[in-house]
């Protein structure tokens, strides 16, 4: 909003200040743009722009690039500093994953919740990404419409990157799904995305603060993790 109004008025030799110039002033002026900058030239009949509308744009057009390129290292900077990214080993940038601080909202942003029984998964790469591809066996639905009975769950191989889960086949889970394009379905997040099914209740991930409300439980047919 700041340099917005500054590109748009951009003026380095308003009007007024060119009438008022001294002689040395309007030399040094003239050494830079020409001579025929230290006047303001007539408008020109046929609409085209004049001189110091040239000197205008070339000047809001460097302001632009000037702005442009701050963003640009902006998106490089220090991870520890405002508007930085994390980069990962060797300095390349990392998954940010989103973090939901409550229930509404985790399950909200899943466009399928199930309980399932996650099998032995394949590896892929997907957009040159590592990933692991494990069939999963929809035992309930709580949320959404599950393709069939079983369910393709995508998710980043474990090593491969630093936002990853690791599933054990014939396990049963509760997974929050969003599904994406092709019908390939994946974990909301890698930390908030899965519940491991134990003794009939979703025990979470260590990193996982947030528990699954009793709509959810109900329809999958779970119990309180404390009873």
């Amino acid at each position: 909003m700041r340099v917005k109004p500054l590109i748009q008025n951009a003026d380095p030799v308003p009007h007024a200040a060119r009438e008022s110039l001294s002689a040395r002033a309007a030399g040094e002026l003239a050494a830079l743009v020409g001579p025929d900058a230290a006047v303001p030239p007539p408008a020109r009949p046929d609409g085209r722009p004049s001189r110091r509308g040239l000197l205008m744009a070339a000047v809001a057009t460097g302001a632009a690039v000037a702005v442009g390129g701050t963003a640009l290292f902006g998106l490089g900077g220090d991870p520890d500093r405002p508007g930085g990214r994390p980069t990962g080993p060797g300095g390349g940038a990392v998954a940010d994953e989103p973090y939901f601080g409550g229930t509404a909202e985790l399950e909200g942003a899943a466009t399928l919740i199930v309980r399932a029984r996650v099998g032995a998964g394949h590896e892929e790469t997907v957009e040159g990404v590592g990933t692991t591809v494990a069939p999963a066996e929809v035992v309930a639905t709580a949320k959404g419409r599950a393709p069939g009975a079983d369910v393709q769950v995508f998710y980043t191989t474990p090593g491969s990157g630093p936002e990853t889960t690791g599933f054990t086949a014939g396990q049963e889970y509760v997974l929050l799904l969003e599904e994406g394009a092709g019908g390939r379905y994946f974990l909301v997040n890698t930390t908030q995305g899965w519940y491991a099914v134990e003794d009939g209740a979703a025990v979470p991930g260590k990193d996982n603060r947030v528990a699954l409300s009793p709509e959810v439980r109900s329809a999958l047919r779970l119990a309180p993790r404390h009873r």
